[in-house]
């Protein structure tokens, strides 16, 4: 027989005897009967990793040398299976690079043949003392993860809503842009997971389109709600709020990462946008980004001075200015992102927060 298993009763350590030779495991199973263990025998290693991969174990005594598997390829798969296992190795004709395998795999002990019994039974308690303080560890370690997990996802949650109290304080000044922040930051997250970027830079997006018109309250009302055409004196104040937002930005160690995508949301790939004139790769990726998606909602929204375009009309004006005035590469993988419809898909952990708040109305690809 190749395995038997002895009468267990709940809470009892599972120790797991592993011996070809049948005097030894008679022995070693007769002295652990007086001990308060739940016991499985098995005469090989094979044996007793079957045994092992469906009632598990705590406790693993395994002669080194046998048939079909010895102790150190039980000891490499069981570690491979569950780490946490106490295991004890017994030779009679181990070599010390043997013995260095054994403690490189993490064996609790490795004991020579002929053992004392006692010795044997001394070494099952410390190591599955050992494995009962491992496991302690293990599981207040994990609750540590999981608060220090939850800690953080509330302040996410505090930072979100921090930046659309922001965000909706400064749209309360204009009521034809409502929502119009909201909107460019999923956008602009979802532009962003298309072209492959990390979750820093997406939190950098996330920031850089609901703030990105912060500078705004630097211009005055009557300019912001004009219904006609500004003259050249009001368009010059216009144009300097991407450097008002940055400047403000600039001053927050949670926001200054953002500072550069507010300041160049309205340069150009030409070269020909402002406040710098900055051509190209010169101008941030979230500045790029923020261009393309900005100029789209400004597209299909109601303004003051005209009406709004249908969507597939807005798609079109990006493709003609593509390479002009919008980063070619930045224009298609927004392309994509409406064609996959919106929320964005799996690995921006901002969107669904964004989307409790922007609603439906993002969602375009049907629309276009």
């Amino acid at each position: 027989m190749s395995l038997e298993l002895f009468p267990r009763r709940a809470g009892q350590p599972r120790v797991l005897i592993v011996d070809d030779e049948p005097g030894i495991r008679r022995v070693l199973a007769d002295s652990f009967a007086g001990e308060d263990y739940a016991l499985a025998v098995a005469q090989n290693g094979r044996a007793a990793l079957e045994h092992f991969l469906v009632e598990g174990a705590d406790l693993i005594l395994a002669d080194l040398m046998m048939p079909e598997m010895g102790g150190l390829e039980l000891l490499r798969r069981v570690k491979a299976l569950d780490d946490s296992v106490a295991f004890i190795l017994l030779t009679g004709a181990g070599t010390m690079e043997q013995a260095v395998d054994a403690l490189r795999l993490q064996a609790d002990d490795y004991l020579l043949k002929p053992f004392n019994v006692d010795e044997v039974i001394l070494s099952a308690r410390r190591a599955l003392e050992h494995q009962r303080l491992r496991a302690e560890n293990r599981a207040y370690q994990r609750g540590l993860e999981a608060l220090v997990a939850e800690q953080a996802q509330q302040l996410e949650h505090l930072f979100m809503d921090g930046l659309l109290t922001i965000a909706n304080a400064v749209e309360a000044r204009d009521a034809y842009t409502g929502g119009h922040l909201e909107r460019v930051t999923v956008y602009a997250v979802a532009t962003g997971v298309e072209m492959g970027l990390d979750e820093e830079a997406l939190r950098e997006l996330v920031v850089c389109g609901l703030l990105h018109d912060i500078g705004k309250v630097g211009v005055p009302d009557h300019i912001l709600r004009k219904p006609g055409e500004l003259t050249a004196e009001e368009t010059a104040l216009m144009r300097r709020h991407p450097l008002i937002g940055s400047a403000i930005l600039e001053r927050s160690a949670f926001l200054r990462s953002a500072a550069q995508g507010v300041l160049h949301h309205h340069e150009r790939w030409d070269g020909n946008g402002y406040p710098f004139g900055l051509k190209g790769a010169e101008i941030s990726l979230s500045g790029r980004i923020l261009a393309v998606v900005d100029a789209f909602d400004a597209m299909v929204t109601t303004r003051p001075y005209r009406g709004s375009c249908p969507h597939h009309d807005a798609r079109a004006e990006l493709e003609r200015c593509s390479e002009s005035q919008f980063d070619p590469r930045v224009v298609a993988a927004f392309g994509a992102a409406l064609d996959a419809g919106l929320p964005a898909p799996a690995g921006a952990r901002y969107i669904p927060a964004l989307m409790e708040r922007v609603g439906a109305h993002v969602k375009l690809a049907q629309a276009g």
